[in-house]
């Protein structure tokens, strides 16, 4: 990695060589999803990751970042990524939905937990625009029964939403975090409570509409998506993580440090 962040063009042949291996061993994981990874796979996602998003960002990180979000959530469903990320709308942002059969149930533990932690990665190098990552967590949270992801999950959220919203020092400018001048980004923070509301609003209703359906009827199914034994839903848990979030960003907003 560090002879490829000192001469990026000299070893532009060997990333993309490494890259297309690595299209290669997920076109071999998707044949069996679940199995056990290989080491090899789990490395190389790590490795694709940190380089393409240090020493080539652009084209080949947004390239990485698609083939990445296409694993958890299917290609199809991968929109966003580049600049015109940065400028999307909380409206045009789906939200969370327990019913959707998301590819990351099929995957692996390790795989998913490779590539969140890549785009995390990636992500804190600037290399992805948050409200991206934003519904792609959340949709997550909402649909993987798997406690400890959706804990990171959670953390890497609140801590993008504080690094979005500190002024930075001198104020230099600071595109990582989308900082503006030392001054927070103002229209990102009304899309980020935006989204939120919306989360918090769809549960709320969904609550309604799941409680009179409960007393209209003699029996509940014991195998729905609220029945965890011992802790939330993970609709519940994304919804009550949207909504400490965004009371916490009005606190900030109404008491600025």
């Amino acid at each position: 990695q560090n002879l490829i962040k000192r001469d990026p063009p000299a070893y532009k042949e060997d990333y993309d060589t490494q890259f297309r291996r690595l299209t290669s061993l997920i076109d071999i994981l998707l044949l069996s999803p679940n199995a056990d990874p290989s080491p090899k796979l789990v490395e190389l996602i790590q490795f694709i990751a940190a380089v393409s998003s240090s020493s080539f960002k652009g084209k080949e990180s947004d390239e990485v970042a698609r083939v990445l979000m296409g694993l958890l959530v299917g290609p199809g469903n991968v929109t966003g990524i580049g600049d015109a990320g940065n400028h999307i709308s909380a409206s045009a942002l789906p939200l969370v939905n327990d019913s959707l059969p998301l590819p990351a149930l099929q995957l692996h533990r390790e795989i998913r937990k490779a590539c969140v932690s890549a785009l995390i990665l990636m992500r804190n190098k600037g290399a992805i625009p948050p409200l991206i990552l934003l519904q792609l967590f959340f949709q997550l949270m909402s649909v993987v029964p798997d406690k400890n992801l959706r804990e990171s999950l959670y953390h890497h959220i609140v801590n993008d939403i504080r690094n979005i919203n500190k002024a930075s020092k001198a104020g230099k400018h600071s595109p990582k975090h989308g900082n503006n001048g030392g001054k927070r980004d103002e229209k990102l923070n009304r899309t980020i409570l935006s989204f939120f509301h919306r989360i918090v609003s769809a549960s709320a209703n969904e609550s309604v509409h799941n409680n009179n359906y409960n007393n209209d009827t003699s029996s509940n199914n014991s195998t729905s998506a609220a029945s965890f034994t011992g802790e939330d839903s993970p609709t519940d848990f994304a919804a009550k993580r949207a909504t400490q979030i965004t009371c916490d960003l009005y606190r900030h907003q109404n008491n600025p440090k």
